[in-house]
């Protein structure tokens, strides 16, 4: 496959996503490396590209860790990845001076889709899964209606059938809407109204749902606040990391110390999702503040707003949202990592939503009906009702709305514009990674005596540790200076290695309290350094300089006359 540029104009299946990817390694191998992290359940290939000058050091360099497809039905997220990469790629190719600088001096690992089972199956038709094709546990019975395209569309529809013990009405005007029914409606007006499928096990009378066939989610598999988890008839996880994808990520993170920043692409909401997850949080409140503002920042433009997860973005107040990737990456791994919920179909159908992730336990059927019409207005995304002999019901109703082009991801027509968002957020995050800069002078205060003065500073919004929180749990070692010298030199004061503190990124300037304009301030923590050494003799001195997420770098010093 000949590499193009991934345009958002199509969805893309696993397959093809592969091939790009190969591509774009082989057009770019000066910026590319194509490799992969490990296997899913079925034996699929989990994707990941490196991006940054191949001139050694890549995984030495201050990254973005970026993803997507953890849900298998969010191809928007992965489709951005994607988007992402070209734009990156773009940039270089056009030479533009400041993309290039980013890519010399930084990397981003992309990981494009997560589970790839669950999208490859999803694009051919499989119904509705969450995120990979992990059976339902042993000890689940599936009796009931279960989910099936029984006309061969190539999509999982609506049924619906008339009887009184209906809990819907259809509405006149609008014939996609079913309106909850009232007591005042005629129990003849009533439908049954379920997805498109069969009954198995069916004893020929009882009407229920059966369990999920495929009910695992991956985005409640890792490992920070784990805990059995069941919503929506889905799954954690026996326990924390029993999934191999999210093994393979996780370990992945792990193999790479430089990563300083990430990001996670789901759908939808056209939201951020930031910390905190629980209350109280591992996180301090100065983290947590700095990583909202960054949020914020990076979301400035997009339409997109910010939401911390606790107490704003939870299905139920009472139920804490566990084994989050994003929560685990930054209470882990001290990484300031989010999630950002692309697509707002809420907006496209010109109504708000204060508390999105509400909506999903207590629908408003007014949002509902506006999505609706919106949606039905729209070439290709409905199936008008239509009368389909059932084999076990009868005279039976099939129809509904594209699901997985409507509502959890955009019609193809907004798909460019929401790949392009995802870009901006992910470009504004690697912008923000911690970047350690080192000066170094040389002077000579006689009798074969040097001074060797180096200025250590973080010149990036983030602190060399990323968070405070990577340096309480001892994730991220404080940066260090070692000086090492040639033959005619010997060190006379001053330890060979100097081990600096983490310094802050100038964001911490603009958290806390009192941290605006009105009240200035240089806060508490570092930002600057100096480190000096006596030494004596002629001859050469290399002064190396580390730090996990900041960068690493040398300098070759002539000591002559």
């Amino acid at each position: 496959m000949d590499y193009k540029p991934y345009n958002g104009r199509s969805y893309l299946h696993f397959s093809e996503i592969l091939d790009w990817c190969r591509a774009a390694a082989q057009a770019h191998p000066d910026w590319v490396e194509y490799g992969v992290i490990g296997t899913s359940l079925q034996g699929l290939d989990i994707p990941i590209l490196t991006i940054g000058r191949r001139n050694g050091g890549r995984d030495e360099r201050p990254a973005l860790w970026l993803d997507g497809g953890t849900h298998a039905s969010e191809w928007t997220g992965v489709m951005a990845a994607l988007h992402t990469v070209s734009k990156w790629l773009a940039q270089i190719v056009a030479g533009d001076a400041q993309a290039i600088a980013r890519f010399e001096q930084g990397t981003a690992y992309v990981v494009p889709c997560i589970s790839p089972d669950g999208l490859h199956a999803l694009m051919n038709g499989v119904p509705f899964l969450r995120s990979c094709l992990r059976p339902a546990p042993a000890k689940t019975h599936r009796v009931g209606l279960d989910p099936r395209d029984l006309r061969g569309t190539g999509r999982v529809g609506w049924m619906r059938w008339k009887h009184p013990t209906g809990s819907w009405v259809s509405d006149p005007e609008q014939p996609m809407f079913m309106r909850a029914r009232t007591l005042d409606d005629d129990p003849a007006d009533a439908w049954c109204f379920c997805d498109e499928g069969v009954f198995i096990h069916w004893d020929g009378t009882e009407w229920v749902d059966a369990p999920r066939e495929f009910a695992l989610d991956l985005n409640r598999n890792f490992p920070v606040s784990w805990a059995p988890f069941q919503m929506f008839g889905m799954d954690g996880g026996a326990f924390p990391l029993s999934a191999p994808e999210s093994r393979a990520v996780v370990d992945a993170v792990h193999a790479r110390p430089n990563i300083a920043v990430a990001l996670t692409n789901h759908t939808y909401t056209g939201a951020i999702l930031t910390q905190p997850y629980r209350d109280p949080s591992p996180l301090s409140k100065p983290d947590i503040e700095l990583m909202e503002r960054l949020a914020e920042m990076a979301v400035e433009g997009t339409g997109y707003r910010t939401i911390r997860v606790n107490p704003d973005f939870v299905y139920d107040p009472k139920q804490a949202i566990v084994g989050v990737w994003a929560d685990s990456l930054s209470c882990t791994f001290g990484i300031p990592a989010y999630t950002l919920e692309l697509w707002n179909p809420y907006g496209f159908a010109g109504v708000s939503l204060e508390k999105p992730a509400e909506f999903f336990s207590k629908p408003d059927p007014v949002i509902v009906r506006a999505l609706v019409d919106k949606f039905a207005s729209l070439p290709d995304a409905v199936m008008p009702w239509a009368p389909y002999e059932h084999p076990q019901l009868g005279s039976v109703e099939l129809g509904g709305i594209d699901y997985y082009r409507t509502v959890r991801n955009p019609p193809l027509s907004e798909l460019p514009q929401e790949c392009e968002r995802g870009f901006q957020v992910a470009d504004r995050l690697l912008r923000a990674t911690p970047k350690l800069h080192v000066s170094i002078e040389t002077e000579s205060i006689g009798d074969g005596m040097w001074r060797i003065t180096a200025v250590v500073q973080n010149l990036g919004y983030l602190s060399t540790s990323s968070l405070v929180h990577a340096d309480e749990i001892q994730r991220v070692p404080p940066p260090r200076l070692d000086l090492s010298v040639g033959e005619g030199v010997e060190i006379i004061e001053g330890e060979p290695t100097q081990l600096l503190g983490q310094l802050d990124g100038w964001g911490a300037r603009q958290v806390g309290a009192g941290r605006h304009s009105l009240y200035p301030g240089l806060g508490s923590g570092a930002q600057r350094v100096q480190v000096r050494w006596l030494v004596r003799g002629q001859g050469m001195a290399t002064v190396r300089w580390a730090s996990a997420r900041a960068g690493s770098g040398r300098t070759e010093l002539a000591l002559k006359p």
